[in-house]
């Protein structure tokens, strides 16, 4: 290492850390487990020597029943939400009720073919026709809030290029929701719950690491 480089490295360890570089690991620690949160959630269902679990991959949610994979990362996802304190109030309350409904979501699991409802599940040991509802609305309310935040909320900034983006993602996850929607009521198109959730978690997670400034080679800060 050359002298000039090593003089940068020192000076860089040396620079005080203050709390927007907080928020940017935070940030970006979001950005990370959305966009890993499918993948590990497919991988784990996958390779998961429960056999009883033959349609797992008709959406995220199912792979509870599989794998503990979604219960470990969505919580760290919500835990980090919850923790997380935006610019103002509005910031702060959008993030911490999606975190709220993350935890929703892990604490009350859906129901599968697989599981009768009368099957006691979850945190609380309900039965699946009492956490079924919960767990919808949860994640209903989990997206709803991450849509919120890129499009009310990541978009306040001077940035044009990652406006575009952030209200995007958002958008984008609106669509995917409101098809996840159709298709419950009357599609009911095998796997497309399953492909909707990818989108969404991917969109969010994006989102999340362009906010921590991880592509700011290509959108500028």
């Amino acid at each position: 290492m050359s002298k000039s480089n090593n003089n940068k490295f020192i000076n860089w360890m040396s620079e005080p850390r203050g709390q927007e570089n907080s928020y940017e690991k935070i940030r970006n620690s979001i950005g990370i487990l959305g966009v890993l949160l499918p993948i590990l959630c497919v991988a784990g269902a996958a390779l998961s020597p429960n056999k009883g679990a033959p349609d797992w991959w008709t959406s995220i949610s199912g792979t509870y029943y599989s794998s503990p994979v979604l219960i470990a990362v969505l919580s760290g996802v919500s835990f980090f939400m919850i923790s997380y304190r935006g610019y103002n109030n509005w910031d702060t309350l959008v993030n911490t009720v999606a975190g709220i409904a993350g935890f929703g979501v892990v604490c009350f699991p859906c129901d599968v073919t697989w599981v009768e409802e009368t099957t006691k599940v979850g945190l609380f040991w309900l039965p699946v026709t009492v956490t079924k509802p919960v767990h919808f609305a949860s994640a209903a309310v989990l997206f709803v809030m991450f849509s919120i935040n890129s499009i009310c909320l990541f978009s306040k900034g001077k940035n044009p290029k990652k406006k575009v983006v952030y209200k995007t993602c958002g958008w984008i996850i609106i669509a995917a929701l409101v098809l996840a929607g159709l298709n419950a009521a009357c599609l009911h198109i095998n796997g497309a719950v399953m492909i909707l959730e990818i989108i969404m978690l991917w969109s969010f997670g994006f989102s999340w690491l362009v906010k921590g400034h991880m592509f700011d080679r290509w959108f500028g800060e």
